[in-house]
């Protein structure tokens, strides 16, 4: 939500699993059913609308990771620029379910449940 296709398609280059909603033609679908689709599919959503971490923060039984930009540039170049570094920082922590914040200047890691 609110990332570019090109971000969806430069995961895939780097060896990732990643599709975008826009490659299944599902970029309508409400909130909860994209979290749905990503706790069926075993993904982490990648977003820039906060909704998906209030969604898991009050939502104890089914869980999904989430990361989400809370940045002032939205922009494809900006956006896989701090995916590099997360993926750098906390490649080890990437397993279960959790909701990484990724703000201009810092990133906050939080395991779920909360």
């Amino acid at each position: 939500m609110g990332i570019a296709q090109s971000v969806a398609l430069w995961l895939k280059v780097q060896g990732h699993d990643a599709i975008h909603l826009n490659d299944e033609n599902l970029y309508k679908l409400p909130d909860a059913s994209i979290l749905e689709k990503a706790i069926n599919e075993k993904r982490i959503i990648i977003t820039t609308d906060m909704d998906f971490g209030q969604l898991l923060a009050f939502n104890k039984t089914h869980q999904a990771s989430v990361i989400q930009f809370r940045t002032s540039v939205f922009t494809p170049g900006n956006i896989r620029e701090k995916l590099v570094l997360l993926l750098e920082n906390f490649s080890d922590q990437l397993e279960g379910d959790f909701i990484i914040t990724i703000e201009d200047n810092r990133t906050r890691f939080r395991k779920l449940p909360i």
